[in-house]
């Protein structure tokens, strides 16, 4: 068994510092591109505030109380960020965050709206995967090959745009894939079923750091093994980079977290997402 560190208030802020950077670079990457020009990163709060284009379903806030308390000044400065943009305030916010971030955001009528799974694995030589196995896979073994070229890249946007929303991507969903799939520090990853293509997974590394996410397949495609061979893939190339923590995220309890576990992840915490409604509460 995968000699697993304990799950500490250190880990945390490691992980989570991953996640500030990753969101600080995307939005650098998808501003210098063109596709959202208007990108914009706050930093706050020991994390940061990030906003992209309008009604963009990644804009919000990340990090906040991981080195420490926040200030009542710093939260209001972040729900002005937000109204500046014409978008509702929104903080995910890790379990190991300090006390006075949920207390502020109590204060100012921040509610509940969505959970989220961070899982981790240690990596590095002679650390397992987990057991291999695969559910519900068929006969056709999958192939996994980076997405190199400008044509690739464009191919897995695709893909995980559809994957991502039953098929039925629209053109802002299309936009946000190609938002990813064209960042320069990204590793994209396809995964071909008969030669078709069928799914994808992305890879960040940083500071020994491998972040795994842009995870999708196509519903035609599911049950045959596509994600477990891309994160097989992703989890034996960030090895070989030399990392020594893979950390990746999920819907609790759905069929991707149970995939991740299979493959050697362990729970490490949840975040909430929490968001302020245009109306406060009363």
């Amino acid at each position: 068994m995968p000699d697993f560190p304990l799950v500490t208030l250190g880990l945390a802020r490691r992980i989570e510092r991953m996640g500030v950077d990753d969101l600080a670079a995307y939005a650098a990457e998808a501003r210098s591109s063109g596709i959202y020009p208007d990108a914009t990163t706050f930093r706050l709060g020991g994390g940061g505030a990030y906003w992209y284009s309008p009604g963009n379903i990644v804009n919000g806030s990340f990090g906040l109380g991981m080195n420490g308390p926040v200030e009542q000044e710093e939260i209001a400065a972040l729900i002005a960020f937000f109204e500046d943009h014409g978008e509702p305030a929104k903080v995910d916010v890790c379990s190991y965050a300090d006390p006075s971030l949920r207390r502020w955001l109590a204060e100012y009528g921040f509610v509940a709206t969505d959970f989220e799974t961070v899982l981790y694995q240690p990596l590095g030589a002679g650390v397992a995967e987990g057991d291999g196995s695969v559910a519900g896979a068929a006969d056709g073994t999958p192939e996994v090959r980076l997405a190199s070229t400008a044509a690739e890249r464009e191919l897995w946007a695709t893909l995980e745009a559809r994957g991502f929303m039953d098929d039925a991507a629209d053109e802002a969903g299309l936009i946000l894939a190609r938002a990813i799939a064209l960042r320069t520090d990204s590793l994209p990853f396809i995964g071909y079923l008969d030669g078709e293509p069928a799914g994808t997974g992305m890879l960040v590394i940083k500071d020994s750091v491998a972040m795994f996410n842009g995870d999708s397949t196509l519903p035609a495609m599911r049950g045959r093994g596509v994600q477990t061979a891309i994160l097989a893939h992703r989890l034996a190339y960030a090895r070989e980079a030399g990392c020594d923590l893979a950390v990746i995220e999920a819907s609790p309890g759905g069929i991707s977290e149970r995939n991740q576990q299979r493959a050697g992840f362990r729970v490490a915490y949840t975040r909430v997402s929490l968001e302020r409604p245009r109306k406060p509460l009363s």
